[in-house]
């Protein structure tokens, strides 16, 4: 495992560091704890994307010949590692410049590179994901909307749920049946729909946050013209996984806890609870904690550097933050002492509810992406080499 960067690396985060310093406003920078919030500016988040894309920075782990800058993992580890650093806002058209618009380099059309490529990088065109449906989630092959050709178009049918931010987005890029004879990891299609047009319902779901961020899609007869199919009819699974692919957590993650634990520290200070030794052991384990997932996160860079494609044991990853986060949470409402049951909204909160925010975001975060029941099966199994209970 390599624990240092060389000269070209560190010289590379100066350069990040600088440009953060004379591009992102003290008043754009958050504190990094708590989930999101309802009342998030949107508008600030697309000024921000705006700023990182003239500064070339989304296609920092693009090909040259697609004007990026073939960024190392490495070198795409520091980057989010600083901007997690420096509190920068995320990006409001996360999705699409993340998971989209690199699939679409390899799978796309060129009428589709050429119409919404530069549009997804610049915030003028935002996308959300329709993948999860109410019965397919962990369980993604189970999907059962459908997608029907008809007078020269696709028509789709069906429900997803779990869509962020598809209350403000343009376009989502979606998987439907278009064989629903075929096996399972077959006859599926990924389809750029519209979200503007008839046929298409959008439901936001109320969290216990108050948010309503995530919310469900519902498709009745809405169209999609050929040249926004993505691939052939049957090539939605192979592509869904090249998107998967682009999903990589790292350093950026690391640096959200280690940060986390010293607001932590801090609010265990001005709350009168660092004199109780039971809170300094919590807060010193949380310490613990967070150093050694930034091993964890170095140890899978130096794999990625050496070319090794993230297996099973990403799973272990997974499991060791979300647990690791939830603990942290619910330490930070403990040493508020009364105060730490008091909703969020409430005038008496501390730090304006910003750790309960924080705890009901971590409950979720044991759930989302694979459960930890899942994560702890795929361990075993796959990992381990235990044998598959019954």
């Amino acid at each position: 495992m390599d624990l240092a960067f060389t000269e070209e690396e560190e010289a590379f985060r100066d350069e990040v560091r600088s440009w953060l310093d004379l591009n992102l406003p003290a008043e754009w920078r958050h504190r990094g704890v708590g989930g999101f919030r309802e009342d998030d500016d949107t508008d600030l988040q697309r000024q921000w994307q705006r700023k990182l894309n003239s500064g070339g920075w989304l296609k920092l782990a693009w090909p040259r010949e697609a004007g990026g800058r073939a960024a190392t993992p490495v070198m795409q580890s520091i980057y989010q590692e600083e901007m997690a650093k420096a509190g920068a806002p995320i990006i409001l058209g996360r999705l699409g410049v993340s998971l989209l618009a690199p699939a679409l380099l390899v799978h796309g059309s060129q009428w589709q590179k050429d119409t919404y490529v530069d549009r997804i990088l610049n915030g003028d065109l935002i996308f959300c994901q329709g993948f999860s449906e109410p019965d397919a989630g962990s369980d993604l092959a189970g999907l059962r909307t459908r997608a029907e050709r008809r007078d020269g178009k696709w028509v789709l049918n069906g429900q997803k749920t779990w869509s962020s931010g598809a209350h403000y987005s343009d376009k989502s890029f979606l998987l439907a049946r278009t064989d629903m004879e075929a096996e399972a990891h077959r006859g599926i299609g990924f389809f750029l729909v519209d979200m503007h047009q008839p046929g298409v319902e959008v439901r936001r779901i109320r969290q216990m946050t108050g948010g309503g961020e995530f919310c469900e899609i519902f498709l009745s007869g809405a169209t999609v013209e050929d040249r926004d199919m993505v691939g052939e009819p049957d090539a939605g699974w192979k592509i869904a996984m090249t998107v998967f692919g682009f999903e990589r957590g790292g350093l950026a993650q690391a640096a959200r806890f280690e940060r986390a634990v010293g607001e932590l520290a801090t609010l265990a200070r001005e709350r009168g609870s660092g004199a109780d030794a039971g809170v300094r052991q919590r807060v010193a384990q949380a310490q613990i904690e967070a150093h050694v997932f930034r091993l964890i996160g170095l140890r899978n860079l130096t794999q990625a550097a050496h070319g090794h494609a993230p297996g099973p044991e990403a799973s272990l990853t997974k499991l060791y933050w979300s647990e690791m986060d939830k603990r942290i949470q619910e330490t930070a409402v403990a040493v508020q002492g009364p105060y730490g049951a008091l909703a969020p909204e409430s005038p008496y909160a501390v730090e304006d509810g910003r750790w309960q925010y924080g705890w009901m975001w971590a409950q979720a975060e044991t759930i989302y992406a694979g459960s930890s029941e899942i994560q702890r099966n795929i361990i075993a199994e796959r990992v381990l080499g235990l044998p598959r209970g019954r």
